[in-house]
């Protein structure tokens, strides 16, 4: 026999890098994503004061959040598309980071002391 440990513990232990990683680069994606957003309303704010003559602003306003932004009431509510991109992303990035800290968890479990 090789003196390789089981490939299911290989697995694991490269699920605990990455969980590692993983953890570390969400908080990252999500501010990022939410600078985003928060520069949507900069860009907002701009196209209205500078008038209508700008209308690839208020374009590049609408694409900044685009899928949230086709929800009923985001054209007369338009803070809603905001207020749902970022619930949805921080629902999503606490999920994912749930997932990491189990497969870390698992990793540190099988860890040899």
């Amino acid at each position: 026999m090789s003196d390789r440990p089981p490939l299911r513990a290989r697995r694991v232990r490269r699920r605990g890098t990455v969980a590692v990683q993983l953890a570390n680069w969400i908080p990252v994606l999500i501010s990022v994503y939410w600078s985003i957003l928060l520069a949507r309303w900069f860009v907002w704010v701009l196209a209205n004061a500078v008038g209508g003559q700008f209308t690839q602003l208020l374009v590049l306003h609408r694409w900044l959040a685009w899928p949230f932004t086709d929800l009923p009431g985001a054209s007369r509510w338009p803070l809603l598309a905001d207020i749902a991109a970022v619930v949805l992303s921080g629902v999503a990035a606490l999920g994912l980071l749930g997932v990491a800290a189990g497969w870390w968890r698992e990793a540190e479990r099988r860890r040899p002391s």
